[in-house]
């Protein structure tokens, strides 16, 4: 059996050339874990140097273990339980540990004969070589056959197995990676210790995360080439926006070299995060949209609410490192096979303009756009000249900023906008009002085209970018932004790529496919890792 699977994986003639393995096996034929920080491996009964311990040992090993739990357990009457569960938690992983024993030893060393063929010619059987596995249960060392064609050596069992070219295990990276992208790296190496009794440093952990990214771009190529879902909403919408992510000095000094006078050097570096989402139609009156903005918790007597129409089948992307014309084009690559001859591609965003001239340059190829600009922006707009004739809090304040949101959903922008100017020319204002009121009027102006709040709302589309701004906090800020957390760019990028990949809820299906294409073996044919991925992300 295991012959034949060699066969299939060897034994073909297509194959292009691919990275050869690092250089694990010249180093006295080891493989190590390459620089990072690791505790003595324990010695476990898997072989000695050049001899094999019988797997009869191996599985004596666990039934000693188990028994020996057992007893423990029928003889903890009266224990506090917690304290009993602790102590099971504690066994349970050294049984593990003994099992993962027995996997390996089963192996039979990754014998499969004095010879095999590939694709390079007839690899020789050599020497056998130790590498370290580091597991969730704790760390052992796998012996396993090397074979050789010249001076190049493969290791078949590597390949059979899908062993990782560190030590660390696929699903100890991935306990890794979830504990790193939702929190300091130091909090996750402290709860590693203390529950599953694992030191890691926190170089680990951290070059973990960064070479667990580097499939993010190859999933998504892959991903966006497959068909989509059946169910379809009413519309397709984009949004974008920028969030801050606090560098350390040495980053920050590259941000801006030179500042102005009284200009402060900036410590943050703006990271562009965009969005693309489904959604339905939701028709709604002026009056409704500046009801539920100016006065949420007024209610209407005999009428229910609408059900809220809830954004499906979102697409998060955050990056510090990229340039903003890249991260939209990755979001058009998610929608560049849609259908916008009948219902177009909505994006909705805020007044910050340099998004919007980059929005019209990458989308350009799509004719069929609707571009609006959020309305809560606009009603902060409002409440700056809200707060200059009304005391702030008042009914009066209220009402006037309700008025002038009912106008604007209107489509009277341009009334509102004369109504402002002759607000401004007629008045006695300080210095400081009269900026505020040509601040708002500018503003206005300048996005007067992305403001028809009675077509948009008429036709259903959404005219809030509450999906994005959203994303800027559960993407962005929540991990970036943690107390104390200051970044260079090159640690930044992997998680907010990883960070990414969960909020869009495609963890599963990335992981799948990062485990099964991280094979780096110059011996193995192409199509072998990606065997049955297409029906992995799909499902």
């Amino acid at each position: 059996m295991v012959m034949m699977m060699l066969s299939a994986m060897f034994a073909t003639s297509d194959m292009a050339e691919t990275k050869t393995k690092p250089k694990e096996f010249v180093i006295n034929h080891k493989t190590f874990c390459r620089g990072e920080d690791m505790a003595p491996i324990k010695t476990l009964p898997v072989s000695t140097q050049g001899e094999k311990s019988s797997i009869e040992n191996c599985i004596g090993s666990c039934k000693d273990k188990f028994n020996q739990m057992l007893s423990e357990v029928l003889k903890a009457k009266n224990q506090e339980a917690h304290q009993v569960e602790a102590s099971i938690f504690k066994r349970l992983m050294e049984l593990g540990l003994l099992l993962l024993t027995v996997f390996f030893a089963n192996q039979n060393q990754g014998d499969y004969g004095e010879t095999v063929t590939t694709v390079k010619g007839v690899g020789k059987r050599g020497r056998v070589s130790g590498r370290a596995y580091f597991s969730i249960f704790g760390k052992l060392k796998v012996y396993r056959y090397l074979y050789h064609i010249g001076n190049k050596c493969f290791v078949p069992l590597d390949v059979i197995l899908n062993l990782p070219v560190r030590c660390y295990s696929y699903y100890l990276s991935e306990v890794v990676n979830l504990l790193d992208i939702n929190g300091a790296y130091l909090e996750g190496v402290k709860l590693l210790e203390k529950f599953f009794g694992l030191k890691l440093s926190v170089s680990a952990v951290e070059t973990i995360s960064r070479e667990s990214a580097k499939g993010y771009e190859d999933y998504y190529d892959l991903k966006n080439t497959l068909p989509k879902a059946g169910r379809e909403e009413d519309f397709t919408v984009v949004s974008f926006d920028g969030k801050g992510v606090p560098m350390i000095k040495e980053e920050g000094a590259k941000i801006k070299g030179r500042q102005g006078k009284g200009e402060k050097k900036q410590k943050k570096k703006e990271a562009l995060v965009g969005v693309k989402y489904s959604v339905n139609a939701n028709v709604r009156t002026p009056e409704e949209v500046a009801d539920n903005l100016v006065y949420p918790d007024k209610k209407k007597q005999g009428k229910k609410p609408k059900p809220v129409e809830r954004a499906q089948d979102i697409r998060y992307i955050a990056s510090v490192e990229q340039p903003k014309r890249e991260v939209m084009e990755e979001i058009k690559e998610e929608v560049k096979n849609g259908d916008f001859n009948k219902t177009p591609l909505v994006c909705v965003m805020d007044g910050a303009k340099h998004l919007w001239d980059l929005f019209g340059e990458v989308f350009k190829e799509i004719k069929n756009t609707v571009l609006i600009l959020d309305i809560i922006h606009v009603l902060e707009y409002i409440w700056l000249i809200a707060h200059i004739n009304y005391k702030e809090g008042s009914d009066e304040g209220k009402r006037y900023v309700y008025e002038k949101l009912l106008l604007i959903l209107q489509g009277k922008v341009a009334s509102y906008i004369v109504e402002l100017q002759n607000e401004l020319l007629n008045g006695s204002w300080k210095k400081s009002q009269q900026e505020t009121f040509l601040k708002v009027i500018t503003y206005f102006k300048n996005h007067k085209q992305y403001m028809k709040y009675d077509q948009y709302l008429s036709q259903g589309y959404p005219i809030g970018s509450g999906v994005v701004e959203s994303a800027c906090s559960h993407v962005v800020k929540d991990r970036m932004e943690i107390t104390g957390a200051r970044w260079r760019i090159c640690g930044a990028e992997p998680i907010l790529r990883l960070r990414s990949v969960v909020k869009s809820n495609d963890w599963d299906a990335y992981w799948q496919f990062y485990t099964t294409q991280s094979q780096n073996n110059a011996f193995s044919p192409i199509g072998v890792n990606s065997l049955n991925l297409q029906q992995k992300i799909a499902a």
